[in-house]
């Protein structure tokens, strides 16, 4: 008997202003697998992402995590089955990376010594332990990006939402936490912009263009010239996982 998908999104519709913005997007995401949302700016990925993490209400469709909908879930419990980790995270002044990691672990209703081990073992995994204590508001645009990835990998739910992950990281941090992701067999779905990481860390690539999926399937497929040149305006093709660009497409 075939299992649900660890996340079904069927026929998702959210309206943004009052007018549709994303349109009849359908995907489904096996367990352990690690699936794209890929397309240019303002394609609606971002917002497909909020709707998940319940940021966002659709304006039709639905979303079940193992054959559950997600609106079912009570606030902790998703907590525990998903979590996120998007582009914009408020900063409280006076937190540290100690903090910012146990208030995510804290959520799940987590203290005492489990709560320490698992924070300093994110804060290991982000190189950032040397400066669990120091003020939040001193480290540099990655090393806040691998500190909200620190509390997500602390927490370790079942799902990772992650939109733009590698946004601030330098090359070695890029690879570090992408491997450390995959390398966990969770359900992943996240946004990304480099598409050389996209052939190495995907196993499923869903292209949106204008609110809708217009084509999805290993990226091999996906990352087709035509698709390239149509959604992304790039002359490239790819090669044995690494993509070759030979420049800007001109309209």
């Amino acid at each position: 008997m075939q299992s649900n998908p660890a996340l079904d999104i069927r026929n998702l519709s959210v309206d943004v202003g009052g007018k549709p913005y994303v349109q009849g997007v359908s995907l489904a995401a096996p367990k352990g697998e690690v699936h794209c949302l890929l397309g240019p700016n303002g394609a609606g990925k971002t917002t497909v992402l909020r709707t998940i993490y319940r940021a966002e209400r659709p304006a039709a469709g639905e979303i079940a995590a193992d054959g559950r909908d997600i609106e079912d879930y009570a606030y902790h419990e998703w907590a525990r089955k998903c979590g996120a980790l998007v582009q914009s995270s408020g900063l409280l002044a006076g937190l540290t990376p100690s903090d910012i990691v146990e208030i995510g672990l804290s959520a799940l209703g987590l203290d005492g010594v489990e709560l320490v081990l698992r924070r300093d073992e994110a804060l290991k995994l982000v190189g950032l332990i040397q400066k669990r204590n120091q003020p939040a508001d001193r480290l540099s645009g990655g090393e806040l990006q691998r500190c909200y990835f620190a509390q997500l990998l602390a927490c370790d739910p079942e799902i990772y939402i992650l939109d733009e992950p590698t946004n601030h990281l330098d090359l070695h941090y890029q690879l570090v936490l992408l491997n450390e992701v995959k390398r966990r067999g969770r359900t992943v779905l996240m946004t990304l912009h480099d598409l050389n990481l996209v052939a190495r860390y995907c196993d499923h690539v869903h292209l949106m263009s204008r609110g809708r999926i217009v084509d999805h399937g290993k990226p091999a497929d996906v990352l087709s010239r035509q698709n390239l040149m149509e959604h992304f305006l790039v002359d490239a093709h790819l090669n044995m996982q690494s993509l070759v660009i030979n420049g800007p497409v001109m309209r």
